[in-house]
């Protein structure tokens, strides 16, 4: 159904009722007649301006791709032992002074009276100190003994076992017998310190000892 238009301009025309200047009255010199778009229009323009902006679209973010390299299989090789062919090495010949160095046992003191009894006291190659000082080869365990009572010294070269008193305050005997100031002892020798009794047990002789190459023959 068409509406009627209800507004009218100063010079009785019809005109909508939104327009604010007529369109059929003569202009007025020296001015152009204005172009006057209704009210809805404009209304309707704005919303179509308002619907055409672009609306942001979100694009979710990807990640990169890394491009992995293969892994390179290194190839392990085992390889086996190899045999190594058998030698035969010599024994080093040993000078007689770096056997003397190396102080091998030469024969044994066995205790056979008071606390000692049954105890057994290497001799080795070179001197050997006896007496009541804790430091000495021969510990031996008597007020009554010197701090460095005798020496006992076996001779490499000479195969020999001597007994030295060392300036002893009450002597040194061997067989009961005092010694003034050494004697060479013989097996089973019995060696008495104070109140101390020992046996001599000699290991290396004239005819067994210890030879260049360390060994004992």
């Amino acid at each position: 159904m068409h509406r009627v238009a209800d507004k009218r301009c100063e010079n009785g025309h019809t005109i909508d009722e939104s327009w604010d200047l007529c369109p059929y009255c003569p202009a007025v010199s020296g001015k152009e007649i204005p172009v006057i778009v209704p009210n809805r229009s404009r209304t309707s323009e704005a919303q179509s301006a308002v619907s055409a902006k672009p609306v942001p679209v979100v694009v979710p973010r990807q990640q990169p791709k890394v491009a992995h390299e293969p892994r390179s299989q290194t190839a392990i090789r085992i390889e086996s032992p190899i045999a190594t062919p058998e030698r035969t090495v010599s024994a080093a010949r040993i000078d007689p002074a770096q056997l003397a160095a190396r102080r091998y046992v030469v024969g044994w003191l066995i205790g056979i009276t008071g606390t000692v009894r049954g105890e057994s006291y290497p001799i080795r190659i070179g001197r050997n100190i006896m007496g009541r000082d804790r430091k000495s080869d021969i510990v031996v365990g008597d007020e009554q003994a010197s701090a460095h009572h005798a020496d006992l010294v076996f001779r490499l070269d000479e195969k020999r076992f001597i007994l030295m008193d060392h300036n002893s305050t009450n002597g040194t005997y061997v067989n009961e017998e005092e010694i003034e100031p050494r004697r060479d002892l013989k097996p089973l020798d019995e060696i008495r310190i104070a109140s101390q009794k020992y046996l001599f047990f000699p290991l290396c002789s004239e005819t067994f000892c210890w030879d260049d190459e360390g060994q004992l023959k």
